[in-house]
């Protein structure tokens, strides 16, 4: 490995030990690129490089003419890896869709454990709404990101959150090919199996939960 290569990992291992330290945290700005390069004796380029390769990592945003932040967009990674398992063929469709039918079960069966969800109930309620039918396409899949987000985030937990939005940037895709195949019908009896999860889970039955679960996942898989 070259000197450049070497000095890039200079700058990702300082500014990852200034994060460890607590000098920089969540929304923190970062030197700047001529600092970072002065401060470390490493060339602009390698600099550039690190900074680069930790936004794809998502750890760092770029906000043009203001400067580079410390963000919290770890799902951008997994995402991207998952995507790219997918296009080598590691993975398949049907094994993302099992995965998140299951992490959906796990998420909910912690909501029942933590026994909140009447702290979140109105709140996705409101995001299913009423009068379906008159929906556009767009609505009725915004409203399915929506609740299924709103489930995870009611676990309270930041990690399910994160491999939530990973998966949800991926599966959203098929979400929008099985709506704009479904006739009417299906599209309510989707709607209508999101209500399902929700009052189960506002029973606190753990069965009754991974039943509706099932029984969404299996309308979807079948449209």
């Amino acid at each position: 490995m070259g000197t450049e290569g070497r000095e890039y990992q200079k700058a990702i291992e300082h500014l990852c030990g200034l994060v460890k330290t607590g000098e920089l945290n969540l929304g923190s700005k970062l030197p700047a690129e001529r600092e970072l390069a002065q401060t470390l004796s490493i060339g602009r380029n390698s600099t550039r490089e690190a900074l680069r390769i930790l936004e794809n990592m998502g750890v760092v945003e770029c906000r043009q003419g203001s400067g580079n932040y410390i963000a919290g967009n770890m799902s951008k990674t997994i995402s991207g890896v998952i995507e790219m398992m997918l296009l080598l063929r590691q993975v398949t469709k049907e094994e993302v869709i099992a995965f998140r039918r299951d992490m959906e079960k796990a998420v909910c069966n912690l909501i029942i454990g933590r026994g909140n969800i009447e702290a979140w109930y109105d709140r996705i309620e409101a995001v299913l709404g009423t009068d379906m039918e008159s929906w556009s396409l767009e609505e009725q899949m915004e409203s399915d990101w929506k609740f299924h987000y709103m489930l995870i985030s009611a676990a309270e937990n930041q990690l399910w959150i994160c491999i939530s939005e990973a998966i949800s940037k991926i599966y959203q895709e098929w979400i929008v090919d099985v709506l704009n195949d479904a006739d009417s019908d299906m599209r309510c009896r989707i709607y209508k199996s999101h209500e399902a999860i929700l009052l189960a889970l506002r029973k606190g039955s753990r069965e009754a939960v991974e039943k509706a679960i099932d029984n969404h996942y299996n309308l979807l898989v079948q449209s």
